[in-house]
Parts: C-alpha cells; sequence; structure tokens
C-alpha cells in the first residue's frame, strides 16, 4: 500500500475540541430546529435513519463491531430506554440487559459515548458526553410517551446529569460512579492538586474529567425528582461503597430502592445480571409505567 493510499484510507484523529465542537453543534440544530407535527409513524422512521448514520459514522471511524452503538426499535412500543456505558468499557457491556429489556417490549439505545476510546478517554470532557447523551434521550422522548434510563460506572453519572434537566420516567444506576474507590496516596496526590501533572496522569487511576463529573454529579443527586434504583457490589474494585450510602441518604423518591450485593466486583452484570438484575430492573421501569 503507498503511503498517499494509507493517509486516505485512516480515518483523521478527533480532538477534545472537535468532539466538544460537534456535541455542542448537534445539540444546538435539535434546540432550534423548528417544531412541527409529525406522526408516530414519520417519528419512528426519523429514528430509523438516525441509527442508521450513526453505524455509518462508527464504520468510517472504524470503531470495533462489539463498541458500537446499536439501536433496537420494538414495533409498537409505546416506552423506550437509554442505556450509557462508562469509562472503562462500551455498549457491549450492556448488550445482554439490553436484549432481555428489548424482548419485554422496550425499544432500546444504547449509544457509543462520542470520541470515547479506551487510549484516550482523559482528552473527552464529561460535559460534551452529556450534552450528547441529553440529544440522545430527546430523540426517544420525542416517539416514546416515556423513556427509562439505565447508567453503568460513569454512565450512572452521566444519567445523573441527565435527570436533573430532563423528564427521566425511572433511573437505574448499576454500579454507580458516585465515590470512586482511591488509596490513601491517591487522595492526597488529589488533596494537594498536583494529580493534574502530565507525567503522574498515566499513573493514577482516576482521570481529572472523570472526578469532576462524578463530583457535579454528587452535588444533583439531592435534587432529583425521579425514581431510582441502584445497585452495587461492595467488593468493586473502582467504586467506593459508599457511592450506594450517599444515593440512599439523599435520594428523595420514595419509590426509589437499593440493592446491595456482598460480591461481584465492578462488573455487577456478569456476576447478577441473569440471575437478580436484568428482573428487577424490568420490574422497577415496569412500575413507572
Amino acid at each position: 500500500m503507498k503511503a498517499d493510499d494509507k493517509a486516505v484510507n485512516t480515518p483523521p484523529a478527533v480532538s477534545r475540541e472537535q468532539t466538544l465542537a460537534m456535541a455542542l453543534s448537534a445539540w444546538d440544530m435539535d434546540r432550534t430546529r423548528r417544531e412541527r407535527a409529525e406522526s408516530p409513524r414519520a417519528r419512528v422512521i426519523t429514528l430509523r435513519t438516525h441509527g442508521r448514520l450513526i453505524a455509518a459514522l462508527e464504520a468510517r471511524q472504524q470503531v470495533p463491531l462489539p463498541d458500537r452503538s446499536y439501536l433496537l426499535i420494538q414495533d409498537g412500543a409505546r416506552n423506550a430506554c437509554l442505556l450509557i456505558h462508562g469509562t472503562q468499557n462500551s455498549p457491549a457491556i450492556l448488550r445482554p440487559l439490553a436484549d432481555h429489556l428489548h424482548g419485554c417490549g422496550l425499544t432500546i439505545y444504547a449509544p457509543k459515548l462520542p470520541g470515547h476510546s479506551f487510549e484516550q478517554r482523559s482528552q473527552i470532557a464529561w460535559r460534551a458526553w452529556s450534552l450528547d447523551i441529553r440529544l440522545r434521550f430527546r430523540l426517544l422522548r420525542q416517539v416514546y410517551r416515556r423513556v427509562h434510563v439505565v447508567g453503568y460506572g460513569f454512565g450512572a453519572a452521566l444519567a445523573i446529569h441527565l435527570a436533573s434537566k430532563e423528564q427521566v420516567a425511572g433511573l437505574a444506576l448499576l454500579a454507580p460512579a458516585i465515590i470512586p474507590r482511591v488509596t490513601f496516596f491517591e487522595r492526597i496526590l488529589f488533596l494537594l492538586g498536583i494529580h493534574r501533572l502530565a507525567w503522574l496522569r498515566p499513573r493514577m487511576g482516576w482521570h481529572e474529567e472523570v472526578l469532576a463529573g462524578m463530583k457535579k454529579a454528587r452535588a444533583r443527586v439531592p435534587r432529583l425528582r425521579t425514581p431510582i434504583y441502584a445497585a452495587q457490589c461492595e467488593d468493586d474494585e473502582r467504586i467506593s461503597s459508599l457511592s450506594l450510602r450517599f444515593l440512599q441518604k439523599h435520594v428523595r423518591h420514595k419509590a426509589s430502592r437499593f440493592q446491595v450485593f456482598p460480591s461481584g466486583g465492578h462488573d455487577i452484570l456478569a456476576t447478577h445480571g441473569s440471575e437478580v438484575l436484568y428482573g428487577e430492573i424490568q420490574k422497577f421501569f415496569r412500575g413507572r409505567d
């Protein structure tokens, strides 16, 4: 292959600024577009077209097949569910849950966070992800009567940001990234502010953008009016067990439920999904319809 051919076939790298600009532009277009009456069928067609465009874009970006967004439309569905993955995984980790909820009659949308990659996740502003997730939610809300949201890991923090601004029917937070599990040494670095040093960042288990998103999410929890189902394993190696206790203390909706598993680590769906969580989430969402 010639050097010129390789340059043509290789997708250009997307910087943090470009990602943020694209998210803001998409959000602004949606916010300012003309309101017009559309039939339910036309809205579903629009949603399908959106799904095909996202699929084409991610194919052009050479996103690995398991990590791509997926849209599972349920014909005749009145409700939908938005699934938000975390920084350590992709929409693939939520696929078994998505298939279960889709089989129960919900349309499912699990978008890949824009610009997310396992190598460059620290370069993406969490606000860009939050804006993009809000746009995806509104696309579903234009078609369906109620839209539920599932957030996994840092996706739970993004789900909290979303629920503080939009009318979310029900919120399921799995291994919610509210309070990180850090060592005593890391805690000292955070307090001193030297975790921001470029040479130290690769050695840290957490990125500054993610920590900032968690902090903002904690501040918004007491203002939520959405019922929440939250589940976490006590031995989660990424998220402190104080996260679930924080939610229990500050969530106000009386229909909220919380579940603790003694073991299972951060991959809570792999250890407790099919046996417990799929059914509990389905039942919780059904109670909100």
